[in-house]
């Protein structure tokens, strides 16, 4: 390679062109070989990719040609499937249905009576609890043809592998026939005795509560301690556990427990939680029971208060002191019934008795007139508040009051001030007097809606207007006031719904009472707004909310002037519809149930009867009160 000491470069540029050609060669036959494999590869995935896709595709087109319509929800109840006999079932595309709840108030969904239907009592909610539901029959109305019609639901929960519900698929069927919905028998009680085993009078005379659940969380059996503690009666076998005793934020945490018992080993299952009558807690232990082939088909629950199951052995350490009048039993045949001491000592005892009852008794009758010194006192400093509170409000009234006849007055007197200096203008006085007089007309109303907190309302502006027609359009003005987050319906009878009423004061009690159904729900949830022709020929204003109802005490006074649970309300709502019911010689009538929503309904004559009352009893003024129905 080297010749006196020169390099030969053509030798080095030869071997290094064989080594390139070489190199090229094995990237060559590297890429056709691995070229075929990644394209084997990408065939074989696009195949997959391609299987997949018509599977689901035959599958959307099996589920949209099934003749029975079929929807799904997420956990969250929210529609994100529906074919096409739901679609025209319910009314509603999937641009539309897609996203919205079962519960809406789109449906008008109720109970073939026409109740509203709480929305946990609808099918899929209950799918989603973990219950399977079958041939749930309630009205509905499709969105489109607004037609009510019968329908007949079934529901059962979506779990994925792990047991965790993702969702609810639910058949809903039209139909003629009002039938019971089926319910699975519960399991057949034992064989009756002539006397009940040893077994079941110890389980049923037990201390502690005892509960036998059976693998679908039915109840079995029961004792009487248990019934006691959870405030039951008889008959509670074959209902669900997790439904009776429960509440429904932890029903599904507790049949995915109760399911779990049966296969844990003894001491290994976790105890649930639930309160007893007094609302105290409860903690049941769990403890699966196996049948004659050794299988688990059952789970015992033993419950104790929670106030209980710390330990209570410092209590049995106190030895209780033995009474004077014991004597040795060694010294017992020595003693003489008559002896002077004894009896001295008995009728020391019994004079101690009698003292400390009567300290007792006076104390006792010192303590109760002093709470009820303090009851009369707290009364009348909640009176003397609810006084003030009332001025407050009467106050705010009339400044709001004086507010809007101060507007009306200032428009009234510019426009007659405008009139006399252009008096030679007569389009321009001609569209003065008509601002002139809709703010005198507008004086007139808020005249007529103040006299109606009176007891001798001006009935001179009673009119004969069909209600569905006024109420319906009052629809714009109710969606504004609702807002978007409120699901509003608005129902109004098919047929002509005449009454005699103030339109005026028609108008401001339904804004009054769709304002109060907002307020209580907070912004959030459904109102219906309906009117129906009852059965005796009446006319039913109802409007209903999904807030959280009222207790009794508020119930009774939610109707009163000025009275309000809400710091920043005048409470006139109420007193408004009131107002409204009895210048329309109608009823007021409130339906509440803490937790479940407020109803209140006003129920009117229908005008042709009304007449029909009024040639009869010509000249006569006086009317009953219209009743309040809590």
């Amino acid at each position: 390679m080297f010749l006196e000491g020169e390099v030969n470069w053509t030798l080095i540029f030869g071997i290094m062109a064989v080594v390139g050609y070489a190199l090229a060669a094995v990237a060559l036959w590297f890429a056709v070989t691995h070229g075929a494999r990644h394209a084997s590869a990408s065939d074989q995935l696009d195949i997959v990719q391609k299987v997949a896709e018509s599977s689901d595709r035959r599958l959307f087109e099996t589920m949209n040609a099934v003749p029975v319509a079929m929807v799904e929800t997420d956990s969250t109840g929210k529609f994100v499937f529906a074919n096409r006999a739901a679609h025209q079932l319910l009314g509603r595309r999937d641009a539309e249905l897609l996203g919205l709840r079962f519960h809406s108030a789109t449906w008008g969904i109720t109970f073939p009576d026409g109740k509203p239907i709480p929305a946990d009592l609808l099918p899929s909610a209950r799918a989603l609890r973990g219950q399977t539901v079958r041939g749930f029959q309630h009205l509905m109305m499709n969105a489109a043809t607004r037609k009510k019609m019968l329908v007949s639901v079934t529901a059962m929960p979506i779990e994925n592998e792990r047991g965790q519900i993702t969702g609810s698929i639910a058949a809903i069927v039209e139909t003629d026939v009002l039938t019971t919905p089926a319910i699975e028998p519960a399991p057949p009680p034992p064989p009756p005795a002539a006397r009940p085993s040893l077994a079941d009078r110890v389980f049923d005379a037990a201390s502690g509560a005892l509960v036998v659940v059976d693998a679908d969380g039915r109840i079995r059996q029961a004792n009487r301690t248990a019934l006691i503690m959870l405030g039951r009666g008889e008959g509670v076998t074959g209902s669900d556990f997790a439904d009776l005793f429960l509440p429904l934020d932890r029903r599904t945490e507790g049949r995915q427990a109760l399911r779990a018992a049966l296969n844990a080993d003894d001491g290994e299952a976790a105890p649930i939680e639930t309160v007893d009558a007094d609302g105290a807690g409860i903690r049941w232990t769990l403890t699966p029971l196996a049948d004659e082939a050794d299988r688990p088909d059952a789970v015992l629950l033993a419950g104790a208060p929670l106030a209980d199951i710390a330990p209570m052995e410092t209590g049995s350490e106190t030895a209780e002191p033995a009474p004077l009048s014991d004597a040795p039993e060694d010294d017992a045949g020595q003693d003489d019934p008559r002896d002077p001491v004894a009896e001295a000592l008995q009728t020391a005892q019994a004079d101690f008795a009698r003292r400390e009852s009567e300290i007792l008794a006076a104390h006792n009758q010192a303590l109760l007139d002093t709470v009820a010194e303090a009851a009369r006192a707290e009364q009348a400093v909640r009176a003397e508040l609810e006084a003030e509170r009332r001025m407050a409000n009467v106050g705010r009234l009339a400044g709001g009051v004086t507010h809007d006849f101060n507007a009306l007055l200032g428009v009234m007197t510019s426009a007659l001030d405008m009139m006399l200096r252009h008096a030679d203008e007569p389009e321009r006085i001609r569209r003065l007097g008509q601002a002139a007089l809709a703010a005198g007309q507008r004086g007139e109303r808020l005249t007529r809606r103040l006299s109606a907190f009176s007891q001798d309302e001006d009935r001179t502006n009673l009119q004969r207007l069909d209600v569905g027609i006024f109420l319906a359009g009052l629809e714009t003005k109710l969606r504004l006031l609702s807002g978007p987050s409120i699901d509003l319906m608005i129902e109004t009878p098919a047929q002509p719904a005449f009454a005699r009423i103030d339109p005026a004061a028609f108008e401001a009690a339904v804004l009054a009472l769709t304002r109060n159904a907002v307020e209580a729900s907070n912004g959030v949830g459904s109102v219906a707004v309906r009117l129906a022709v009852m059965a005796d020929d009446s006319l039913r204003l109802s409007v209903r909310d999904s807030g959280p109802g009222m207790d009794a005490d508020t119930l009774r006074r939610a109707a009163e002037p000025f009275f309000t649970t809400r710091p920043d309300a005048a409470g006139l709502g109420l007193s408004q519809a009131f107002a409204f019911a009895r210048q329309s010689s109608g009823a007021l009538a409130i339906d509440s149930t803490p937790g479940e929503g407020a109803e209140v309904s006003v129920t009117l004559p229908r005008a042709e009867q009304q007449d029909a009352d009024a040639s009869e009893n010509t000249g006569q003024t006086d009317e009953p009160a219209p009743e309040i129905v809590s």
